[in-house]
């Protein structure tokens, strides 16, 4: 059953601990093609067609954020979403980046 997948547990919390991130940045542009991607990913995992749900979040992103902003998160994306491992060690990285940037704060 998808509920007790752990693999889509820790995704979901990912993506919801990435929303809050990006919420609280200044630069709130920064981490958008990875929530990008692991909306994508998520998707996926869960046998939905690719955009099935984060197309809806990419318009909201053009209203708030503008084309050049979106063509970018794109880009980054697609290439996180080709090299799952690449995408593994940016989230990590990305992360641990933004926590030490909040305990700072």
């Amino acid at each position: 059953m998808e509920s007790t997948d752990p693999a889509l547990t820790e995704l979901r919390q990912r993506i919801v601990r990435l929303d809050e991130l990006i919420s609280q940045r200044d630069d709130g542009t920064r981490g958008l093609g990875l929530r990008l991607a692991l909306g994508l990913a998520l998707e996926l995992r869960q046998g939905l067609v690719p955009g099935t749900e984060t197309t809806s979040l990419v318009a909201g992103w053009l209203e708030t954020y503008g084309q050049d902003t979106v063509d970018d998160a794109v880009a980054q994306a697609r290439a996180l979403v080709k090299d799952p491992a690449g995408m593994a060690r940016e989230l990590s990285r990305r992360m641990e980046e933004a926590k030490g940037g909040i305990d700072r704060a």
